[in-house]
């Protein structure tokens, strides 16, 4: 298992330079809700590093000093463009999950809930609902005949357990539920009506509710 202040060495040919090695620790796990791109990234879980990484490492690998490597080498948070001590990781067990599917089908085919969530979960709403402060998810719409739908969720459940893990918050949710396998039952813990219950949801093929 990863842990934060662990040393971590990134590899990479920033700027042309083959085979460049920097090192640094890992700074923060699960990082998520970054602004990264023109397009942004819509599913984060990076591992964050102060390794020097710059144009050229993407791709790269970021490992450990008992050689495993633990992460690709993903993105920089920078005015300059350059280093500044804030980079990226994709954490190994995430790559390798897209590494499996290119192998076996050439493509990435993600799992699909089927629901839309307030981004402004505020403590004043969930208190509204029962719960002492903004906890999970807050469902506000339902997409018609998808999982969440069969599973009879409704609009203003609060989704507090994926599969036992605490839902942090949607851009957390949203991530568990791409890599869920496809059609896997998950288990979720609801709060409605004041109280928690428990509703099983068979997750479908995200490109199955895509727009052609």
């Amino acid at each position: 298992t990863t842990e934060i202040g662990e040393f971590v060495f990134a590899v990479g040919s920033p700027f042309g330079l083959h085979q460049t090695v920097t090192y640094g620790i890992v700074s923060a796990k699960g990082r998520q809700s970054l602004s990264l791109g023109d397009e942004g990234v819509p599913l984060q879980d990076f591992l964050q590093t102060d390794a020097a990484i710059n144009p050229g490492n993407s791709g790269g690998p970021l490992v450990n000093l008992r050689g495993q490597v633990i992460g690709m080498n993903t993105a920089i948070a920078s005015n300059s463009g350059g280093n500044e001590g804030v980079a990226f990781a994709i954490p190994i067990d995430l790559a390798m999950v897209i590494v499996r599917q290119l192998i076996s089908t050439g493509k990435v085919r993600r799992s699909y809930l089927g629901v839309r969530m307030d981004h402004d979960f505020t403590d004043a709403s969930a208190q509204d609902l029962g719960l002492p402060h903004s906890l999970g998810v807050l469902i506000t719409g339902i997409t018609e005949k998808s999982p969440a739908s069969q599973a009879k969720l409704l609009v203003n459940d609060v989704l507090l357990k994926f599969n036992q893990v605490k839902i942090e918050n949607d851009d957390h949710l949203s991530s568990m539920v791409s890599l869920t396998p496809l059609n896997e039952k998950v288990e979720l813990l609801v709060f409605r009506d004041r109280k928690p219950i428990t509703v099983t949801v068979q997750l479908a093929n995200r490109s199955e509710f895509e727009s052609p």
